[in-house]
Order: structure tokens, then C-alpha cells, then sequence
């Protein structure tokens, strides 16, 4: 891992930083959140971090070229707010399992030489179309995990959250809260935001964890700039059910043609 520094700050300049970590995942759930968030906020670019396990290939836009990496920013909270906040996403995920370690590893230590004491993780739960569709329209559900008896009360203190009973939470969104509380003897959560896997970008999934955010940190913000990305989104979801219910006439019918299938 190699980093390029824009602001040297040490812990004694922050107040009390809370550490978001979001990577690309199913739907982008966690990057849309984080991003949009750290948009609003206007946070500081404070560093770059490069990993030799993304994958080997330039980022162009507009003609323009540039490595894969890591962001963070940081927003320095108002003096009402109790928190500094400090935002980390990337372009990938680490592609081997001992990448996604190293990765851990190295930003649960950024984040300690910083001072924080917290790290959440903002990521996507895929449901499957019957699972999803038993709940929807209501708001989407939030599934949290904690390494923490106190934390997971905190974050589960809310009617769209269900606590994550069992299972794995693959991908680096998962191993780096789990890291810095087990290496770091950091506080570290796990928020995820419930959707489907065919939605491309679900700005749903990304607002329901937001909203879930902003009340543990602590924050006032207006989430109004995601409202048109959500419409889109409710127009997708609608469309999908409507074509699930076509397919399962067809298939009643004993037909099944190719065109009717989905996901």
C-alpha cells in the first residue's frame, strides 16, 4: 500500500473523528451513501491511498487517465456537532483474500494514528425477488452487526433494522470494521442496506442507511439531492415486479420464453 498525503493532521487536531468506510459492492449501496454524504458535506480531500491488489488497469475519463485508489476525506464537524468525520472509498475492492487483509490492515492503522474510535461500514444486502417484494414499499430494511453488545443496541435502535443473525459479510466492507475492533480495539459496525442485485445504483438502499447514519453521528442533513436517483430507482423496482409476475404466468402456462426472464 503507498499513500499520498494532501493535509498532514495529527489526532490531537480532530474531535473525536468517527471513521465511514464504504467499497464498491452489490448495487453500490455503501459507495453511493458515502459518496453522497461526503458531497454534502463538502469534506476535504485528505489522502490518496494506492494498493498493488486492485485490479491492473487505468481509470479514464474524458480522455484522461489515472490509477485505481482509495480517497478519504474529512469533514470537520460544526460546533454543535460532536464529531470529525472521515470518509474512505475506492474505485475496487482488494481482488485476493490476503489483499483485502493487507487493505484492512493498513487504513484500520491510518485510522487509529488519526484517533478514531468508531468505524462503520456501508454496504448492500441482496435479497431475493420473493423476500424483497414482501416488504416493499415500506422503507428498505437495515441489517446491522457490531463487534460489540453496546454498539449493536445502538445500531439497531430503529423500526427498519434487523440485527444480522447469522452469516458472512464477504468483501473488504466486512473484514475492516471486524479488523481495526479486533486489532485496533476499535468500535466497528456494519450497516446494510437492503436490496436487489439487478439494481444498478439503488439510491434507496443508500438513503434508508444514511438516515440510519446521520442519527449515530449526530448530524443534521438534508438528503433531498438523492430524492430524482430515487424515483428512477422506484420506476426500475416496478417494472421488475411486473415482469416477475409475467414470468410466473408463463411459467404456470407451461411456457417459458427467453424474453420474459429476469435476473
Amino acid at each position: 500500500m503507498y499513500a499520498r498525503r494532501f493535509m498532514e493532521l495529527g489526532s490531537e487536531s480532530l474531535k473525536s473523528p468517527i471513521a465511514i468506510v464504504a467499497l464498491p459492492g452489490i448495487a453500490n449501496v455503501g459507495k453511493i451513501a458515502i459518496e453522497t454524504l461526503s458531497q454534502i458535506l463538502r469534506a476535504e480531500h485528505l489522502m490518496d491511498l494506492f494498493s498493488k491488489d486492485f485490479p491492473p488497469r487505468v481509470i479514464v475519463k474524458q480522455g484522461i487517465a489515472a490509477i485505481p485508489k482509495t480517497t478519504i476525506h474529512l469533514y470537520r464537524a460544526a460546533p454543535d456537532e460532536p464529531h470529525d468525520l472521515l470518509f474512505l472509498t475506492a474505485d475496487f475492492q482488494p481482488s485476493t483474500s490476503s489483499g483485502v487483509y493487507e487493505y484492512a490492515d493498513f487504513v484500520s492503522k491510518e485510522f487509529e494514528n488519526l484517533g478514531v474510535s468508531i468505524l462503520y461500514s456501508l454496504a448492500a444486502y441482496e435479497q431475493d425477488y420473493e423476500e424483497y417484494f414482501k416488504s416493499y414499499p415500506n422503507e428498505p430494511r437495515i441489517y446491522v452487526s457490531a463487534n460489540s453488545e453496546d454498539l449493536l443496541a445502538l445500531i439497531s435502535d430503529s423500526p427498519h433494522a434487523v440485527v444480522t443473525e447469522e452469516g458472512a459479510i464477504v468483501g473488504a466492507n466486512g473484514v475492516i470494521p471486524a479488523w481495526a475492533a479486533s486489532m485496533y480495539n476499535m468500535d466497528g459496525a456494519c450497516i446494510l442496506g437492503e436490496t436487489l442485485g439487478v439494481i444498478k445504483g439503488d439510491y434507496r438502499a443508500a438513503r434508508a442507511i444514511l438516515e440510519k447514519l446521520i442519527d449515530l453521528i449526530g448530524i443534521n442533513v438534508d438528503l433531498d439531492i438523492m430524492t430524482p436517483h430515487i424515483t428512477k430507482v422506484i420506476e426500475f423496482i416496478e417494472w421488475a415486479r411486473k415482469e416477475i409476475a409475467r414470468k410466473s404466468e408463463v411459467d404456470e402456462d407451461g411456457e417459458n420464453p427467453s424474453d420474459m426472464y429476469i435476473g
